[in-house]
């Protein structure tokens, strides 16, 4: 039977996911997330972002499991494991956001493009955020933008899924070579401490920002503390 993937990247949520929402209505679903060793053997990683990540998949899958799906996680290179499903079971088409990340990350999209095009499978990227790749000229980019703000948020779809994955399992950071120390005072992954901290930093710790946010004493509570969630999970 064939299926759509979708390629879960920094948008570890349900809500307002285009790539899902719009996969879903075009036959079933298999939700997938790549540990990509060579990203993690970077010297812009390491142990906490690794702990943050484990810790939203373990969320997102959660919530996926209460929808009857579940997170298929896979370790390796994106174009080798996209080239290991292929041969398992082909499926239709490709869905996933547009990364901003970091120029591995530009490399590896690049390569994944080039793999769908060899087999002539579509690829059908949606943005998330204001930057936009590979505009032919900055005069384009305002349009992008105000068409991306204006759009409404996204349900989260009603799927058919393909045989859901088995539990959960994700490898420890030493298997990755991250064996930096994990801060315990670090913030912690999942859409649900996002939501928590947000909440916490429009009514309580909002009014502390004006006069905290300069001094290296208060800024660490007077601040959002969103950027982490923003950039991996809403």
């Amino acid at each position: 039977m064939s299926y759509h993937l979708v390629w879960f990247k920094r948008d570890l949520r349900l809500h307002d996911h285009a790539a899902l929402w719009h996969a879903s209505r075009h036959g079933p679903v298999l939700c997938l997330y790549i540990i990509e060793p060579s990203l993690w053997q970077a010297v812009d990683a390491a142990t906490q972002h690794y702990q943050f990540l484990r810790e939203s998949l373990i969320d997102l899958d959660s919530a996926l499991r209460k929808r009857g799906g579940g997170l298929r996680i896979e370790v390796g290179e994106v174009v080798d494991v996209l080239d290991r499903l292929w041969h398992e079971a082909p499926f239709a088409a490709l869905y996933s956001h547009q990364e901003t990340g970091n120029w591995l990350s530009f490399q590896r999209d690049l390569a994944v493009q080039r793999w769908c095009r060899k087999r002539g499978l579509p690829w059908r990227e949606f943005a998330q955020f204001g930057v936009v790749r590979c505009l032919s000229s900055r005069d384009h980019w305002q349009a992008h933008w105000e068409a991306l703000m204006a759009a409404p948020c996204l349900e989260v779809p009603s799927c058919r899924w393909i045989n859901a994955p088995s539990p959960l399992t994700l490898p420890e950071p030493q298997s990755l070579g991250l064996t930096q120390a994990d801060p315990p005072q670090r913030q912690r992954g999942g859409r649900r401490p996002a939501i928590a901290t947000l909440r916490d930093f429009l009514f309580e710790r909002s009014g502390r920002y004006r006069g905290g946010i300069s001094s290296p004493l208060s800024a660490p509570s007077a601040c959002s503390r969103l950027s982490a969630y923003l950039a991996s999970v809403v």
